[in-house]
């Protein structure tokens, strides 16, 4: 499973990250540790969310557990903002506070070997998760937590390896005032990470449309399956979690006996869920003859 690996990969990277602050006390290996201590809680909710997500509906569930990724994705958004919040607050105190461990020269190789391998590490566990993401497209599958994970895995080769041009500065300049920026655009960094997150997430509890290609795939779908389905009207689609819910209503001959009609419903529905297979497809049997205001 591409996501417990990510939590696995990341748990031993918040371990080395708390070494290199140990030895540093950098508010920029603070910065990393901070992310990749999110990484890590995050990717085992993730983990978990997943796999709930995906088990059937049941009687307490009628529409099934997609919820669950909603929920992970609103977690690792508000995880994400606290520790933007705390990083913040500990720069701005240095900051004011002008008081700084000197950092050890015989020890700054390996704190920047650190911050190195975590940046590297970081493109590594996305372009994994990015295959596992690509693989579930391919079965007409979107997950919230596999995109939020990615994102996130991505922003680290950015946020690691600018932590480790700003170790640099710091060791060449001596400067502690610069460590402090450099700990408050990593703060920024978080909070510009958890936005996108928290928009995607409201988007799912909102009940928002799903993509216009998927409603224009479900269009064809519905027309193509007999010569006699003379169109389909009040399609209506949403997303929760990995679950997308659609119903519309289905044009048919009117003279067309009710169980024949049926049996060419369950087809559509099935052509849908071929190419859907988190779908839930309820469809309406309406006679062609019906007053186009009924329509």
């Amino acid at each position: 499973m591409a996501l417990k690996q990510a939590f696995l990969i990341s748990l031993g990277l918040t371990l080395f990250k708390l070494f290199g602050f140990h030895l540093s006390g950098s508010m920029i290996v603070l910065a990393s540790f901070y992310d990749s201590l999110t990484d890590s809680l995050v990717s085992y909710l993730n983990f978990i969310f997943y796999r709930k997500a995906r088990e059937k509906a049941d009687h307490q569930h009628p529409f099934g557990h997609g919820g669950f990724e909603v929920v992970s994705s609103l977690v690792q958004s508000i995880l994400i903002t606290i520790l933007g919040c705390l990083l913040a607050w500990q720069s701005l105190e240095l900051l004011f506070k002008g008081s700084h461990p000197a950092m050890d020269r015989a020890s700054f190789p390996y704190v920047l070997g650190i911050m190195l391998l975590s940046a590297f590490s970081g493109l590594a566990i996305q372009w994994f998760l990015g295959r596992f993401e690509k693989q579930l497209a391919e079965k007409g599958e979107v997950s919230l937590t596999v995109k939020s994970d990615r994102a996130h895995y991505l922003s680290d080769f950015y946020t690691n390896g600018f932590g480790a041009i700003g170790l640099l500065s710091v060791y060449w300049l001596e400067s502690t005032t610069l460590d402090s920026v450099l700990g408050l655009l990593g703060s920024l960094f978080l909070f510009k990470t958890a936005w996108p997150l928290l928009v995607s997430t409201f988007t799912h509890i909102m009940h928002v449309e799903a993509e216009p290609e998927v409603q224009q795939e479900i269009l064809r779908l519905a027309l193509s399956t007999d010569r006699l389905v003379e169109g389909i009207h009040r399609l209506r689609t949403r997303r929760l979690g990995p679950n997308l819910f659609v119903d519309f209503h289905l044009k048919l001959p009117a003279q067309m006996p009710l169980a024949d009609a049926h049996r060419l419903g369950d087809r559509v529905e099935d052509s849908i869920m071929e190419r859907f297979p988190q779908a839930d497809v309820l469809i309406h049997l309406d006679p062609d003859n019906l007053p186009d205001e009924e329509v």
